[in-house]
């Protein structure tokens, strides 16, 4: 049983932040300091990271909700009374908007109209554009959703760094309504947090299979892209630490080698000392685009040859890459085991079944 959850989350701080890769969205190293992190945690693992919304957009919201942020409003989920300001950066929601804060600012609107807004807005700009709303603050908390925690795979194991959680982060930033806009736990983590100084709530969010098998003696393939490299780095590190005998074997996919190969130095290192395969594809390094996917085809027939020797596959990335490689291993079994498209779809099923196959895809 954990001592740290949502409702009592240990408090941390970052020790070190690091942009590791600089793209239109930077890709940063967070290390937080859990010296004193009581519950135990295994790579696969998450940390549940409950952020707080930026200064600019508490204050945008305030100005038009046409409030004080000295005002004293009570918390619709827990009753605590706080002031306003400390609700709206604590406790609020203010990317995601409900009907009924629509439905209080115009209660006649069609029903397509009301999903448009849903969708084009947060909350502050919606309350920008009803400027003349007669709503009380207390009136639009009370339809606010709450702050829901962020997860983030561990990418780093607690036998080699007893003291500390290392995230690997990618930047979120999208345009919406013609505004650009910063995802809340990124942006608090990656930009508002001020390191050694900012208190931060975590808690572990245990997985329920996306973990390293308990025979030390299987092989592991990993298929990553991106920031989904993270769980990965700490598979690496825990069974290096432990003198696991299983094979290991690692693709990884990025945009440039130069400037996206993360945990360059210790992956090599691990491949110079025989205790990793490791394939990589870095999209734009050359003319025409190679993916993960397509070094998988590449090595057909050993992932197959693997596959016998009772391997476990573990991807982890974007959901369109889950999909990709789910397409991939469809024709590596058509090909490699000469198996009809049923067949072969009925064999990725089996190993979905057996947890030989495991997703974390987002």
């Amino acid at each position: 049983m954990n001592k740290y959850s949502s409702q009592n989350p240990f408090l941390t701080k970052i020790i070190k932040r690091e942009v590791i890769s600089k793209q239109e969205k930077d890709t940063f190293l967070i290390i937080l300091d859990i010296k004193n992190f009581e519950d135990a945690f295994l790579p696969g693992d998450s940390i549940a990271i409950i952020a707080e919304n930026s200064e600019k957009n508490v204050k945008k919201t305030i100005k038009y909700m046409r409030a004080n942020e000295d005002e004293i409003v009570k918390n619709p989920k827990t009753g605590e009374k706080v002031s306003l300001y400390k609700f709206l950066k604590e406790s609020a929601n203010l990317s995601k908007i409900k009907t009924s804060l629509i439905e209080l600012l115009d209660k006649n609107l069609p029903q397509k109209k009301v999903i448009e807004l849903i969708n084009s807005y947060h909350i502050w700009d919606l309350l920008k554009k009803f400027k003349n709303h007669n709503l009380t603050a207390q009136q639009i908390i009370d339809v606010m959703l709450p702050m829901l925690p962020k997860l983030y795979s561990v990418s780093s194991a607690r036998s080699m760094y007893p003291n500390e959680a290392h995230l690997l982060i990618r930047e979120v930033k999208y345009v919406l309504n013609n505004v650009q806009r910063r995802g809340v736990a990124t942006e608090f983590l990656c930009k508002g947090a001020k390191v050694n100084k900012t208190l931060i709530k975590i808690y572990i969010q245990e997985t329920s299979s996306f973990c390293l098998p308990k025979e030390r003696d299987l092989p592991i393939i990993m298929i990553g892209a991106g920031a989904g490299l993270a769980p990965f780095r700490a598979f690496l590190e825990e069974r290096y630490i432990n003198n696991h005998e299983g094979l290991n074997w690692l693709f990884f996919g990025e945009r440039k080698r130069e400037n996206d190969f993360y945990f360059k130095n210790f992956l090599e290192d691990l491949e110079t000392k025989n205790l990793l395969r490791l394939t990589l594809a870095f999209s734009r390094d050359q003319e025409e685009k190679i993916y993960v996917q397509d070094r998988m085809y590449e090595n057909r027939s050993d992932i197959w040859q693997w596959l016998q020797e009772k391997a476990i596959i573990y991807v982890c990335g974007s959901s369109n890459l889950g999909k990709e490689v789910d397409n991939k291993l469809l024709e590596i079994f058509k090909s490699e085991g000469n198996l009809s498209f049923e067949e072969a779809k009925n064999f990725l099923l089996l190993l979905l079944k057996e947890k030989r196959y495991l997703k974390d895809v987002y």
